[in-house]
């Protein structure tokens, strides 16, 4: 990668004195200290350099080959670099995998002759590079963007598509937002996502990686770069509304879908999820600008209407933030600049203080008063820009939060070019602004998440060897799709609780077991290729008595026109019910699922997943990441969950589906809590097909 961006000397191959190959030369030419090189035998020169007619034909070494010709006769300049010993090329033009079949193989064509000649592509169907602090620009884009003026700042952007790259780097340098390195890396045919991810991870000059991608090539390698990076990374998935899988034959399956899946497994890994350009821009600069946050996240809010504060407290508490109580100390001092009448409390509302005491007097108090105040994180101020003269010194409120080791961001409001004029100084002075009470409580909470995440990875130990010592036994069935009671002989062999149950021949033999497991107990009818018993009516609950359980048993037995099983199951008293499963995605591979079953599983999913196998660590941070996480916890008097005993069932149903290759999915639905403790009561393993 490196040479991709320091090269000593660079090749334009379709270089021009118009259009595109024109924009690249004089973009080269703007800041690009080494030799340049026009490729067209059209013209002598160009922009008053040389021009040659081919690459090989040029006499000194070429590190670097920017090319922007027609995609057909690619291929032929890829084996005229191969010969000048050129291993890096830029393919900007399109033409390739983005218009079917024939730009597919031609796409092809041209990374065979790459990789046999040892060359590294990037591209193509894309814009290139743009590192704002070393001023390269090895990219067609409009000269206009470059002369407007982009930021240089400690944000690198990866972006698949080309002409978003030009637009975020045009909308960033409007809304004051500085830029490291942007690259624009198209179709991807050999330079992807994760090799940036890993370049820009070691770069001294970029703090946050922003990226704008449509697909992700490699779903396994992704997440993991992630979970390793110590620094920031922010994404904005475009595609995210295609459906998952179309026929889904397990809950599991259906609840994963493309969006809730990605989602989940990356926000797992770290990775900050955007979903909007303008969201992804404002949390990558928070990001930037907030290195180090207190991960408890305590917020106090300053402003001179009470409104304000109302709808400041409502969009962080939204946002997962704590408003936090205002410490005796802090009220003291706040007591001798507030009227009697108004007690001091957070939000901090200085009107009253300032119709007494000043507008000077009563700010500096207050802000000095919650930066020394030990339950506060950060203090998010809230001022209407413009109104009159007076406006804080800013740079010595950053100095004062500095020296208290505590964040500011500003909530600003107010008339035009006076909100100009503050934003231009707050942001010199490193202090985050926003123009929304929402926006800045999403950006002041992906701080508090990214900092919670850095500070548990300097505690977590390292993760435990997740390979099985002992040999795997064979699956004990090929059929496509397991019946319950065979999916969950296979979960009790790796030790997943599961409900006390037999299959019984006959009524006789379902009424022994009965009173052997202790009534009231269940009735299932196991039809073949019946995944979901209920919608079949194949589950009777409550059995008591032996003339119920006689006819409950006819009954099941008739309408599977005797070609099933007949399940008997010890009906188990519980608080809640939980899913878990297990599901080998074409994206990330083998995942493991978690979240709240039974019939919440389908009417409000709140599942999460993570890569598989994981360690118990990593189990108990996706049990933390549901929703309603509340539920686990004893909510309303229930006995709450016994999170390590349920961490430890997920670790071994990722280190069970991990090692079957054929398993598709299994599912277990519901996973009753019950005492506290988790129960498999219902369960389908998937194979694939074999070949």
């Amino acid at each position: 990668m490196q040479t991709f961006f320091n090269p000593r000397s660079v090749a334009v191959v379709g270089a021009s004195g118009k259009n595109l190959g024109h924009h690249v030369v004089l973009n080269l030419k703007a800041g690009f200290q080494g030799p340049i090189y026009p490729v067209n035998p059209n013209y002598p020169q160009i922009e008053g350099l040389r021009c040659y007619p081919a690459i090989d034909a040029i006499a000194d070494p070429v590190d670097l080959a920017i090319v922007i010709v027609p995609a057909q006769t690619i291929p032929a300049v890829l084996e005229a670099c191969a010969r000048k010993g050129t291993r890096r090329v830029i393919i900007e033009s399109a033409g390739f995998s983005e218009t079917g079949a024939e730009g597919r193989a031609l796409q092809a064509r041209c990374d065979q002759i790459a990789r046999l000649a040892g060359i590294r592509l990037w591209g193509p169907n894309c814009m290139g590079i743009v590192d704002v602090r070393r001023q390269h620009f090895f990219t067609f884009m409009h000269p206009n963007i470059r002369r407007e003026g982009l930021l240089p700042g400690r944000i690198s952007l990866v972006v698949q598509s080309g002409m978003m790259s030009a637009i975020f780097l045009a909308e960033l340098a409007r809304r004051g937002i500085g830029v490291a390195k942007a690259c624009s890396i198209g179709n991807r045919a050999d330079v992807d996502e994760c090799d940036l991810i890993e370049y820009l991870a070691q770069d001294p000059d970029t703090d946050v990686i922003a990226l704008y991608l449509e697909s992700i090539l490699r779903g396994r390698r992704f997440p993991e770069l992630a979970q390793q990076a110590a620094k920031p990374i922010v994404l904005l998935k475009g595609g995210q509304s295609q459906a998952g899988a179309q026929a889904a034959l397990s809950h599991t399956s259906s609840l994963a879908g493309n969006a809730r899946l990605l989602r989940s497994v990356l926000c797992q890994a770290g990775v900050t999820m955007a979903d909007s350009i303008y969201q992804m821009m404002d949390m990558a600069n928070t990001l930037a600008m907030v290195p180090d946050l207190d991960p408890a996240g305590r917020v106090a809010i300053m402003t001179l209407s009470g409104g304000a504060g109302i709808l400041a407290c409502d969009a962080l508490e939204r946002g997962g933030l704590t408003i936090a109580p205002l410490a005796e100390q802090t009220r003291e001092r706040l007591a001798q600049v507030f009227p009697a009448w108004m007690p001091p409390a957070n939000p901090i509302d200085l009107f009253p203080a300032v119709a007494q005491r000043g507008r000077a007097v009563a700010f500096e108090t207050a802000l000095s008063a919650a930066l020394a105040d030990p339950n506060i994180d950060v203090v998010v101020i809230h001022f209407v820009a413009g109104i009159d003269a007076a406006v804080p010194d800013i740079r010595r409120m950053k100095t004062l939060a500095d020296q208290r080791g505590k964040t500011l961001v500003i909530w600003l409001m107010g008339l035009a070019e006076g909100k100009r004029q503050f934003s231009e100084a707050a942001r010199a002075a490193g202090i985050a602004v926003f123009d929304d009470a929402t926006r800045l409580s999403e950006c002041v909470a992906a701080t508090v998440r990214f900092n919670h995440r850095k500070r548990a990875l300097k505690v977590d130990p390292p993760p435990a060897d997740l390979s099985e010592a002992a040999e795997v036994p064979p699956l004990s069935s090929c059929a496509p799709i397991w019946d319950e009671f065979d999916s969950k002989q296979l979960l009790r062999q790796w030790r997943i609780p599961v409900v006390e149950e037999c299959i019984a021949a006959d009524a006789a033999e379902a009424w022994a077991f009965a009173l052997k497991m202790g009534l009231p107990v269940v009735l299932k009818g196991l039809s073949p290729g019946k995944a979901h018993k209920t919608e079949h009516g194949l589950v009777r609950l409550g059995i008591t008595d032996q003339r119920r359980l006689q006819e409950t048993f006819a009954t099941l037995h008739q309408r599977m026109d005797g070609r099933g099983r007949i399940l008997v199951q010890k009906q188990i008293a519980f608080e809640f019910e939980l899913i878990a499963g297990f599901v080998r995605d074409d994206q990330f591979g083998a995942c493991v699922m978690f979240g709240l079953g039974g019939v919440l599983a389908e009417l409000e999913p709140d599942v999460v997943f993570a890569l598989a196998p994981l360690d118990l660590a990593a189990a108990l941070r996706l049990i933390g990441a549901l929703r309603n996480r509340r539920l686990l916890e004893g909510f309303r008097g229930m006995q709450p969950l016994q999170q390590e005993a349920m961490a430890q069932l997920l670790v071994d149903l990722g280190r069970l589906g991990v090692s079957y290759p054929r398993i598709a999915q299994i599912d277990i639905n519901p996973v009753v809590v019950s005492a506290g403790r988790p129960l498999a009561v219902d369960a389908n393993v998937i194979l694939t097909p074999e070949e």
